[in-house]
């Protein structure tokens, strides 16, 4: 009888930590298939996405202006998660790497701002669709303002990034 206790206690703890065992199976395959469809669907955003430059122009030493086109399928907005990168020479062959932080308020020393999105930037035609959001096709010009200012004369380049790892570099001489 005492034996017939004690199996039956063995055969209910054997079941418990069984079930036990499937469950975090199930759990750990749900997570990581979870995982998975995140990552197809963020590949697939990636694989979406495309920047052309299409000019650039610095009026003053301190500051530039580029005009990109969304040449891709997304839409793309989160411009504060934008980074803007500038590399370039200043006084004395000096070499400085800055990374601008966006602005919506006044363009000051080391930021960025939109100036404006466009159906065409170039004869300024304004966006009609959905305000504010880059869709594909149009274009923004971006406002950029250094300090210390460009040396003239100088090779220097600018990339911009978009938050979900799509990049586009240009070069530009500094002026005179």
């Amino acid at each position: 009888m005492e034996s017939v206790i004690v199996s039956i206690t063995c055969i209910a703890l054997i079941v418990i930590g069984g079930m036990t065992l499937s469950q975090g199976y199930i759990a750990s395959v749900d997570s990581n298939s979870a995982a998975w469809s995140e990552a197809r669907e963020k590949e697939g955003e990636i694989m979406r996405t495309e920047l052309s430059l299409l000019t650039i122009n610095q009026s003053k030493k301190d500051s530039l202006e580029l005009a990109l086109r969304n040449s891709g399928q997304t839409k793309l907005t989160n411009f504060d998660q934008w980074d803007v990168i500038a590399r370039y020479y200043y006084r004395d062959d000096a070499y400085i790497i800055k990374w601008l932080p966006y602005t919506e308020e006044t363009l000051d020393d080391n930021e960025w701002t939109i100036k404006g999105i466009y159906l065409h930037s170039a004869n300024a035609t304004p966006e009609v669709f959905e305000p504010g959001i880059l869709n594909p096709g149009e274009e923004m010009i971006i406002s950029a303002q250094f300090n210390p200012e460009v040396k003239e004369e100088t090779t220097n380049e600018v990339t911009v990034c978009t938050p979900n790892g799509i990049q586009e570099s240009i070069s530009f001489v500094g002026i005179k």
